[in-house]
């Protein structure tokens, strides 16, 4: 009625996964919290929470310059960030999402650096030509150029997750097995004098 064979109570391969899917999943959380915020900044001022709003443009000022006329409006009250900013928050949430479909969490080869610099030169050229006054940008040209960098910028950050979120776990391995190879030498020592016995133990040897 009963079988002696060994029946796995792990999925082969989840262990190694359980690590690089917490660092992804938490990547997830903080970003969808960040941008979570650049919302809530002018909806909170629009609903009689002016401390609330203004500590979160007040946090978000140390990475934006928050130029009213360069942002997004909601409720008659700019983003917490410009325009730019929120499409490169929005375009790294988006990657990060949607990094397990199109690559496995397990890797943590990135691609090569010269298609970083590819989607950077769209948000480059959209500032110069602003900044020259070639060309006057939008509120869509820099959000859609920001997002653009922050989606492929996402294929660089999850391997670096993964791959510190690996090197965190054999660093506590490394620590478990120091702690560890003292216990084992004094037990193998213990065994070692129990299994050399006394002649003195043997009756035709006592005195």
């Amino acid at each position: 009625m009963f079988s002696d064979e060994y029946v796995p109570q792990c999925v082969p391969g989840a262990q190694g996964l359980r690590r690089p899917l917490l660092a992804w999943v938490s990547a997830c959380a903080l970003l969808l919290v960040l941008v979570g915020l650049v919302v809530a900044a002018p909806l909170a001022l629009a609903h009689g929470h002016g401390l609330l709003g203004q500590a979160i443009y007040q946090a978000f000022s140390r990475v934006c310059h928050q130029i009213p006329e360069r942002s997004f409006m909601i409720a008659g009250h700019p983003f917490a960030v410009c325009a730019r900013c929120a499409g490169l928050y929005a375009g790294l949430a988006a990657g990060v999402l949607l990094f397990p479909l199109v690559r496995s969490l397990r890797s943590t080869e990135t691609p090569a650096r010269i298609w970083l610099f590819i989607a950077a030169a769209p948000t480059a050229l959209d500032f110069s030509l602003g900044f020259l006054g070639v060309w006057p940008n939008t509120h869509f040209s820099r959000a859609a150029t920001g997002a653009l960098l922050g989606a492929v910028a996402a294929f660089f950050i999850v391997p670096g997750l993964v791959d510190l979120s690996r090197m965190t776990r054999r660093r506590f391995a490394g620590r478990d097995n120091a702690r560890e190879e003292p216990e084992r030498k004094l037990t193998a020592a213990a065994s070692g004098q129990q299994s050399a016995q006394s002649d003195y133990s043997w009756p035709s040897s006592r005195i």
